[in-house]
């Protein structure tokens, strides 16, 4: 993914400072930057925007940023409306910009995941079966917002040597791509060294996993819902595993109550899981030497 490089007086502009003032953070080393074969400075767009997010800046030119100039003039029912007409329409740059936008202007991942991802997934999901271009429109926006997230995902700075690590997936049979990176994205802005094996993921491998690397959290994300015994006994070894390595065990989606076994923490939106994450990784840090 190919990123906007902003030169020194670009960043200066869109946050309204002196030219000056934007070298100092670089060369005090406050600001991330490249450096061209001339030695000019140019800064990531994906650490502008985290340096702005950091430090509560106002974005005076958001469009130098790459990001969509409305995002902090609309109500969350116009972003969602936004997003979702971007989506349907498949516009890359403007889903990216609005997505990007949001995180900036200070949503976490979890709320906008919870909030406008949440609304245009659901309106454009909805149009299937009165729609011939429905299943086309929706696995579009899915991989447009795949896009979206990963670049916002360059903004959040990588966890520490000693943060907790988490690991999960989507089950076999359950091909949604969203859902689980959605949970991978909301941990890693808490802090996690989170590994997300993604959607059609064999829940005995997931168990493997979990005893050879015993994470400190281990999600499972569920669209689809569990039909078989054998798939639920599969999820009773998972929770099983994750119990003996002192984790916890997280499980979500649509279809969170068809699997009614012990041991597993519920989560119905991403806003509950990040509280509860946010939770786990505090006691790490207190059973730190």
């Amino acid at each position: 993914m190919q990123q906007i490089l902003l030169s020194t007086s670009d960043f200066a502009a869109a946050i309204g400072v002196s030219e000056s003032s934007v070298r100092r953070m670089a060369d005090g080393g406050d600001l991330q930057i490249h450096r061209t074969r001339g030695g000019h400075r140019r800064i990531p767009a994906a650490e502008a925007i985290r340096y702005v997010r950091e430090n509560n800046l106002t974005i005076i030119r958001p469009d130098l940023l790459g990001l969509d100039e409305r995002v902090n003039q609309l109500a969350d029912e116009e972003l969602a409306s936004k997003l979702t007409e971007a989506l349907t329409e498949g516009h890359s740059r403007t889903v990216t910009g609005l997505m990007q936008g949001m995180y900036a202007h200070g949503l976490s991942i979890a709320e906008i995941c919870d909030g406008p991802i949440h609304q245009a997934m659901t309106a454009i999901g909805n149009a299937w079966p009165h729609h011939r271009r429905a299943i086309f429109i929706e696995h579009r926006a899915t991989i447009l917002c795949v896009r979206a997230l990963c670049q916002i995902r360059l903004s959040i700075p990588d966890p520490d040597a000693n943060a907790p690590t988490a690991i999960g997936a989507a089950p076999d049979g359950d091909p949604y791509l969203l859902p689980s990176l959605m949970v991978s994205l909301v941990l890693h802005d808490s802090g996690f060294d989170e590994t997300n094996l993604g959607p059609n993921t064999p829940i005995d491998v997931l168990a493997d996993a979990v005893e050879d690397e015993k994470p400190r959290i281990v999600w499972l994300a569920l669209t689809n819902p569990i039909r078989s015994r054998i798939q639920d006994r599969e999820i009773s070894r998972l929770s099983k595993a994750v119990a003996e390595c002192q984790g916890t065990f997280f499980i979500g989606g649509k279809s969170v109550d068809s699997y009614d076994g012990e041991g597993a923490v519920r989560c119905g939106t991403m806003m509950e899981l990040s509280a509860c994450a946010i939770a786990v990784a505090v006691v790490n840090r207190s059973a730190l030497p």
